[in-house]
């Protein structure tokens, strides 16, 4: 899917997207350096509620969902990444920062940890840790499958979208 057909799939409610003065704030006050691909969409994109059905899959093929909830730099706390980050909507690792949430409620993340920056991963809340001693590493692994991957940056999340 092309990025304006996903951005016009957002009801943005009459909010506006960021201006660069706010992504800077953004990572001054978070000290999150944001991907420039995904800057890109903030720019154009305020956040809000996906209004149709646009659908995700798994790398390997297998459906994943629907995008429901999308963040942006707003100040409504349910699509606000600032608000997100401080008040994750299930238990996060500090190197996860959510961006958006599939129909039932899942987070989806870009990935900060050295070597995965602006990757994006799924976040499976039916495995969510019982406690916060847990490692990203830990979290990815087969054996625990709550972090799962979906894409290797936002452009190509965005790229393997399609309506429904």
């Amino acid at each position: 899917m092309e990025l304006w057909r996903f951005i016009d799939a957002v009801n943005q409610a009459g909010e506006s997207p960021a201006v660069p003065r706010d992504l800077q704030r953004f990572e001054e006050t978070t000290g999150i350096f944001l991907p420039d691909d995904y800057c890109a969409f903030l720019l154009a994109c305020a956040g809000g509620r996906c209004l149709q059905k646009v659908s995700f899959d798994f790398p390997n093929g297998v459906w994943a969902g629907y995008v429901q909830d999308v963040g942006g730099l707003q100040k409504d706390p349910v699509y606000s990444l600032v608000h997100n980050r401080r008040f994750p909507p299930w238990p996060l690792h500090n190197d996860l920062l959510w961006i958006m949430s599939d129909h039932g409620g899942n987070p989806i993340c870009l990935r900060l940890d050295e070597g995965n920056e602006g990757k994006l991963c799924f976040i499976d809340h039916e495995l969510a840790p019982e406690d916060d001693d847990w490692t990203l590493e830990e979290a990815s692994s087969r054996d625990w499958g709550y972090v799962l991957p979906l894409a290797s940056s936002f452009t190509e999340f965005v790229r393997k979208l399609r309506r429904k």
